[in-house]
């Protein structure tokens, strides 16, 4: 490890790989809420969330796991689940009279069609002004699972038994998408 009087110990959460100041720093200029999209193999999260004096507020936020509550029976780290929890954060951030956000998708990569950019179009279709560029977003087929469906027919039987039918996720989606609206 360097050492010496030049040589600068980076702050912790740097050092834990789990903040970049440089980039906070530039979303807490914009003065608007963050969207704060995280992911993990099994779940998806997003948050609203203002910086004040005595640190970061959040005032909406869904994980997918929260999708239960409105017949989500598929696993919850995939695209379409990710969409949803967006979804439902948004209409929660419009309860609350939020109108705007900015999104922070934190150490994520940004590739085109992600799960955090599945969680920003969701919270943009729930009616809050996101900045975007439309092609990031996955198209409406990957959103709404078709290429899971496709892919479990592939399947042979034996391999694929599992407690939910992927073939049928498109419709699920539509059903479980309804119900948060009507909610």
């Amino acid at each position: 490890m360097a050492s010496g009087p030049r040589y600068k110990v980076p702050m912790r959460r740097r050092r834990e790989v789990r903040t970049d100041y440089h980039q906070r720093l530039r979303l807490l200029k914009s003065g608007k809420p963050r969207l704060v999209a995280r992911k993990s193999n099994n779940n998806v999260t997003a948050q609203l969330v203002a910086t004040g004096p005595h640190g970061d507020e959040t005032l909406a936020s869904a994980q997918a796991t929260d999708l239960e509550e409105y017949g989500w029976d598929a696993p919850t780290g995939n695209l379409p689940s990710a969409y949803l929890t967006g979804y439902l954060a948004g209409l929660r951030a419009r309860e609350v009279d939020l109108d705007e956000a900015v999104l922070d998708i934190g150490l994520n990569a940004a590739t085109k069609g992600s799960k955090v950019f599945a969680i920003q179009e969701g919270v943009i279709d729930a009616g809050l002004d996101v900045p975007h560029n439309e092609s990031v977003f996955a198209d409406w087929s990957r959103t709404r699972g078709e290429h899971i469906a496709d892919y479990a027919e592939q399947l042979d039987e034996p391999l694929y038994s599992g407690d939910f039918d992927a073939t049928e996720l498109p419709e699920h989606f539509d059903d479980v998408l309804e119900s948060i609206q009507e909610d």
